[in-house]
């Protein structure tokens, strides 16, 4: 294990711990501070609209200027960000803290996974990184797990002691990064680093275009989103309904939705020992769509949660692969941008379908909004299966760096 693989680990489990500590009771805090349902919309689709112009734009920034530069600022914001949340009293005060924590989380999202590949390639580890990123994420689970129900707890005595506790867990995640982080002198050496802002930004748009299995992915994580985003806004009021219980109960249901993901990111090398990369996520995707079908027409507690809870195992399955794929086709001096196009694609796909779907459960109820996400994950299932033949054509065409190998047994992935 290299340097850089430990240090990534520890980063960004301590990342994912802060990022996702309120998730829980995030749709609760927002009602909880008098915002109605489309208020509280309106809240997320500021997060995903800044997220989306800024996405891009840091993404080339962490290339030019450096990705821990990057990752430290994110830190810095988001801390803030929660701060405010901490303190928030209206529908005008969440707006403020929304967009700060959009630009914060758009510093980190392409800078760190491009900061870890390019330092472990320094390293001499040319492997392939689904099986990186799938420890990864399953690290990240186990932190969320511990996060969320520590979070629904402390929301129970205050809805404020939550968001305190994040801000003050991403200073100190900041200070951890700035002693452990080394840049990799990768970038630095492979190019014109002071080439314009803009025309790096071009560059890893004409990056992906180049590339179709990189279009594709960028187009199934759209499509994905849009039908999960709004599915993931909506269980915890759903389950709350169901059970008749308060709280405290999110904060349990969050555990049994982060140990299903990890299942099925610990499952992916087996999977991927006796299958394509394609083939495995398209089951995943007919998998997710059958079981959230299954969750949507359930009417009480135990068949909702049981199809809610096998439907995340296919994320577990699924991103760790589409993270791959893009780090086996990007140009070391532009990952971090063409990273971050992905992360866009996705912010613009969930929050389209957080408008549409989002009519739909406010008109037809919870179930019936899940019912549609379920018939886009089937509908998108078997365009998984053109992936494997795009990335067999990206593979004959020379690039920077030499790509990986990964046929029928490639290796596991990581999440969200």
């Amino acid at each position: 294990m290299t340097r850089t693989e430990r240090t990534y680990y520890l980063v960004f489990g301590l990342y994912s711990l802060w990022a996702w500590f309120v998730a829980p009771i995030y749709p609760l805090f927002l009602h909880s501070r008098g915002l109605d349902a489309l208020q509280v919309n309106l809240v997320l689709a500021t997060y995903l609209i800044i997220v989306f112009a800024f996405e891009v734009p840091t993404g080339a920034a962490a290339d030019l200027v450096g990705r821990k530069a990057s990752f430290l600022l994110s830190c810095v914001l988001r801390a803030v960000a929660f701060g405010l949340y901490a303190v928030a009293e209206s529908f005008s005060d969440c707006l403020v803290a929304e967009l700060i924590d959009g630009i914060g989380t758009t510093l980190a999202s392409g800078a760190l996974d491009a900061w870890a590949v390019d330092g472990m390639r320094e390293e001499g580890d040319e492997r392939p990184v689904e099986r990186f990123f799938a420890r990864a994420q399953i690290l990240a689970r186990v932190g969320m797990i511990v996060g969320g129900l520590t979070c629904a707890y402390l929301a129970a005595i205050d809805f404020a002691i939550p968001w305190w506790v994040a801000a003050g867990g991403f200073a100190v995640t900041g200070v951890v990064a700035t002693v452990t982080m080394r840049e990799s002198t990768r970038t630095a050496t492979s190019g014109a680093p002071r080439r314009h802002f803009l025309a790096h930004m071009g560059e890893g748009f004409r990056a992906v275009h180049g590339v179709p299995v990189l279009v594709l992915v960028c187009a199934l994580t759209g499509a994905s989103f849009f039908a999960a985003i709004p599915a993931h806004m909506l269980w915890q009021q759903r389950m709350i309904d169901l059970s008749g219980e308060g709280v405290w109960i999110v904060g349990w249901l969050w555990v049994a939705l982060n140990l299903a993901a990890i299942a099925g990111s610990a499952v992916l090398p087996r999977l991927l020992a006796r299958l394509r990369r394609s083939r495995v996520l398209c089951l995943a995707a007919l998998w997710r769509g059958g079981a959230l079908a299954f969750a949507a027409l359930a009417t009480t507690l135990a068949p909702a949660l049981g199809g809610w809870l096998l439907q995340e195992t296919s994320f577990g399955l699924t991103e760790p692969v589409m993270q791959a794929w893009m780090n086996e086709h990007v140009p070391a001096d532009r990952r971090a941008t063409v990273l971050s196009i992905r992360s866009m694609v996705g912010t613009l796909g969930g929050g389209a379908g957080l408008i549409a779907i989002g009519f739909v459960a406010r008109d037809q109820g919870i179930p019936a909004a899940w019912m549609v996400s379920a018939m886009l994950f089937l509908a998108s299932a078997p365009a998984y299966l053109l992936l494997e033949r795009f990335a067999a054509a990206a593979n004959r065409v020379p690039t920077d760096e030499a790509p990986a190998a990964i046929p029928a047994k490639a290796s596991p992935p990581a999440l969200t």
